[in-house]
């Protein structure tokens, strides 16, 4: 099961996430600060989403640019959850 990861601040995730999101704002993955991230394999599948979409594909690029192999961006939090 992929890891899903919400990019967005977390003051925006404290008020609504996805069930079972964990929460790497994307000026922390930009800046290497990987979270839970830091130490899993590079095949690690994850799933990237945030308001619209923008700074989830910021994110994956980081990420990939990073040796991250399987990311995806789900785009934002209305198409991760029913709204």
């Amino acid at each position: 099961m992929p890891l899903l990861i919400d990019v967005r601040t977390r003051e925006e995730f404290e008020e609504r996430h996805a069930s079972g999101a964990l929460n790497i704002p994307v000026d922390e993955i930009c800046a290497g600060e990987l979270g839970i991230l830091k130490g899993m394999p590079k095949s690690t599948a994850i799933e990237l989403y945030c308001r619209s979409g923008h700074r989830s594909e910021t994110a994956k690029e980081a990420l990939t640019l990073l040796g991250f192999t399987d990311v995806t961006n789900l785009g934002g939090l209305g198409e991760v959850i029913s709204v």
